[in-house]
């Protein structure tokens, strides 16, 4: 098959056999994709720092006629991110963004958008220092937008109210929206509890463009129910656990 070439995140890496290893990377063309790099644990030159978690790459890469393992040819290294590995809050809030990608993607289902947005959100944890939840929170909000699942924020589904004196709000997973508390007085199982300032702030960050979002401020109340909520759906929606979450502070 053709030599391809393309830009690609690093979601992945793991060993494999004694000199191998298997890197799951996200492209901008090709969406997700796993390739092996023959020699890596033994190369001086070709893959040398460069096959690690979120790094930025320039690769190039042969298809395989036989399964949607890919070789990896070549990678030259355009973005190392340092400043995630030398920090632990940065290094786990880098490690939950690729591990969502990671999850929520299917081989081969390209989106460039999701691309730039996982680049994007990279970047703004280096910027951000003190920021960190805040950027999660953004990266997953317009993630759900690109990939078909936004949460309904814009009242309570059964009487489409939203801000009633007096009323609570819950987040259902089930029903992928708001319900409250004059519509079912009792909480059921899996439901999450958001203020209507959370509510507020995350429609606002669903519907402000990327390049606005460090505008908006979340205190620290709601980038807590903002965080329970996004892992609450993530648990729902995926059938499985994102670790990542487990050690994010």
């Amino acid at each position: 098959m053709s030599l391809q070439q393309s830009l690609a995140i690093v979601l992945q890496v793991r060993d494999h056999g004694d000199s191998d290893k298997i890197v799951t990377v996200y492209t901008p063309e090709h969406g997700k994709i796993v390739l092996i790099a023959k020699g890596a644990k033994r190369s001086k030159k070709r893959f040398v720092n460069k096959l690690e978690l979120f790094s930025l790459l320039s690769m190039q890469f042969s298809p395989s006629r036989h399964s949607s393992l890919m070789r990896l040819d070549q990678a030259d290294l355009l973005n190392p991110f340092p400043g995630l590995r030398e920090n632990y809050e940065l290094y786990i809030a880098a490690s939950l963004l690729c591990e969502l990608v990671l999850h929520w993607t299917r081989e081969q289902d390209s989106d460039e958008e999701l691309f730039r947005l996982l680049a994007w959100a990279l970047e703004g944890l280096v910027m951000e220092g003190g920021g960190v939840n805040r950027t999660i929170i953004f990266f997953h909000v317009k993630m759900l937008d690109i990939l078909g699942y936004r949460p309904d924020l814009a009242g309570c589904l059964d009487c489409r109210v939203l801000g009633a004196p007096g009323v609570l709000y819950r987040f259902s997973p089930l029903r992928n929206g708001l319900v409250c508390s004059r519509c079912e007085p009792q909480a059921t199982a899996n439901t999450q509890p958001l203020s209507i300032q959370t509510i507020q702030l995350l429609r606002r960050a669903q519907d402000m463009e990327q390049g606005k979002l460090e505008r908006l401020q979340f205190p620290l109340a709601a980038t807590q129910e903002a965080i329970a909520l996004l892992k609450r759906y993530d648990n729902h929606l995926l059938q499985r656990e994102v670790q990542s979450w487990n050690f994010l502070r």
